[in-house]
């Protein structure tokens, strides 16, 4: 659990932080780090492609006060990670940062879907959170005490500055994305020569995102396996599961389930320790 606060006024100094259980108590956690650059956006952000700059679209976003800033980077700046920003459930980057307005900016040149948030892309609406990701202005409160927060279970924040009258409040219900593998990549479906198909794949590791010449990302799971479905519309056609990055679809297969000419959807997900993996799709024709 990340945490990051602000406040509009440029003298805030921070807040005492708390999480409120089932007993409606409230145990101190920590204090919150600097002030942090958050916002919400003007406007719903479309879908784009996590493979490509996406030099299509802009992101219109408004900062909770005149003092805070937004800037461009360059390549050499973007690659240390700078202008990271977290957009509801997206991560993006930005290049350029245009003001237009007293705290309005408009941000362009954006990489999208970074960490595996690709499917976020679809759930943009206007005014969600916009928060740019600085690590001196974020804190783990839990990992700091020793605390976990359970899949499922419903987190209760406050945060109490001095002079607040009244606590700023957050509540959280935890999904675990970060226990669940990313979506497999590179799918594809060939013709095997034989009246079947080869579905290939390329793994990713939700703990490996830092691309190293000659290495392969970590497993970062208790064991490598992967849940194949074949769906003739929403209807299950065939489920298995392989331990390889590839998966054949037989002709004898093919005839058993008597689909030769149909078109299919074939999802691929990786079995998660903790979670199963999010699913990539493809479509072929048996």
């Amino acid at each position: 659990l990340i945490v990051a606060a602000a406040s509009g006024g440029a003298g805030w100094r921070g807040a005492a932080l708390f999480m409120t259980g089932a007993s409606g108590e409230a145990a101190p956690i920590g204090r919150s780090a600097a002030r942090a650059v958050m916002g919400v956006a003007d406007a719903a952000l479309p879908p784009g492609s996590a493979q490509l700059v996406d030099a299509r679209h802009a992101l219109p976003v408004t900062l909770l006060a005149p003092d805070m800033a937004l800037l461009s980077a360059d390549e050499a700046a973007l690659a240390q990670g700078r202008n990271l920003a977290l957009i509801g459930a997206e991560l993006i980057q930005f290049e350029r940062a245009e003001q237009t307005g007293v705290a309005s900016y408009r941000l362009t040149g954006l990489r999208r879907g970074l960490r595996g948030t690709e499917w976020a892309m679809a759930e943009h609406v206007a005014g969600e959170d916009f928060l740019l990701i600085e690590e001196d202005r974020l804190v783990e409160p839990l990992a700091a005490s020793g605390s976990e927060a359970e899949p499922g279970s419903l987190l209760r924040m406050s945060a109490v500055g001095i002079g607040d009258v009244e606590p700023a409040e957050a509540a959280l219900t935890i999904r675990g994305a970060a226990l669940m593998p990313p979506s497999p990549v590179h799918l594809v479906a060939r013709p095997d020569g034989g009246g079947g198909w080869t579905i290939g794949w390329t793994r990713r590791s939700r703990n490996g995102w830092r691309w190293s010449s000659g290495t392969d990302a970590p497993l970062c799971e208790e064991s490598e396996l992967y849940a194949v479905r074949l769906l003739d519309g929403d209807a299950l056609v065939r489920g298995a599961e392989t331990a390889a990055a590839q998966w054949t679809y037989a002709p004898a297969m093919i005839a058993a389930d008597g689909t030769a000419g149909r078109a299919l959807t074939v999802e691929v997900a990786q079995r998660g320790t903790f979670a199963p993996g999010r699913v990539a799709r493809i479509m072929l024709t048996a």
